[in-house]
């Protein structure tokens, strides 16, 4: 029985191990992106909201004023953060649809599909996800003033009320990145007699500009 040479063996294995790393298809950098929106999709149903956000994210909108490419580039995943808010409003939604209760299901359901039109609309302006510069100032009166706390959360109706996260830095201005969305912000301030001070929460939209300025009127 004549036998292979080791070395014909090796080469020969080679071949076919250069064979099938030629047929594998690289991993797509998108996948968990559109994971996620199937998720909501699946929860919400399907609607132009979301078919904008999904254009967006997985195949990027055209910026105005750019030069039209037979094969633009496909945007890059979205940042960590606003996977995060993408992965939040799909479990809201999910945690929305078993609650028995008609109306506050209703509530829920109506803040993530608010939050996915901010996503989709401020994904439309500037071509794909990104974070959203936030600059906060606390004012009273027509005078800054500073030296004020400032907290947000994203902005949801009903029973199921997310953690309230802290900027890291004190007015005036407090800055903070954040995934396009609807948030509450609200500020505190301990004054010299100990006490603690409170600006009342205000709900804004973050997207589809820039950046968004926002003022906290102190009372």
């Amino acid at each position: 029985m004549r036998r292979t040479s080791p070395i014909v063996l090796i080469v020969a294995l080679g071949a076919v191990f250069a064979s099938e790393c030629a047929w594998a298809k690289p991993a797509d950098p998108l996948a968990p992106t559109r994971a996620k929106l199937d998720e909501l999709e699946t929860c919400l149903g399907k609607s132009d909201v979301l078919s904008t956000l999904r254009k967006g994210l997985l195949w990027g909108w055209e910026k105005p004023g750019t030069a039209p490419t037979l094969n633009p580039p496909k945007p890059p995943p979205p940042p960590v953060d606003y996977m995060e808010s993408l992965d939040r409003d799909a479990k809201a939604c999910t945690a929305a649809s078993a609650l028995p209760d008609e109306e506050q299901r209703r509530a829920v359901l109506d803040s993530v599909r608010r939050d996915v039109a901010a996503k989709a609309e401020d994904c439309r302006r500037f071509g794909m996800g990104r974070r959203v510069p936030v600059s906060i100032r606390t004012v009273r009166g027509d005078q800054a003033e500073n030296g004020w706390q400032v907290f947000y959360k994203w902005s949801c109706a009903g029973p199921l009320q997310p953690e309230e996260i802290r900027v890291p830095n004190l007015t005036s201005p407090a800055s903070v990145e954040l995934p396009p969305g609807v948030y509450s912000f609200r500020a505190e301030k301990r004054n010299p007699a100990g006490q603690v001070e409170t600006v009342a929460p205000v709900t804004i939209t973050v997207g589809s500009s820039p950046t968004v300025p926002l003022e906290l009127p102190v009372q």
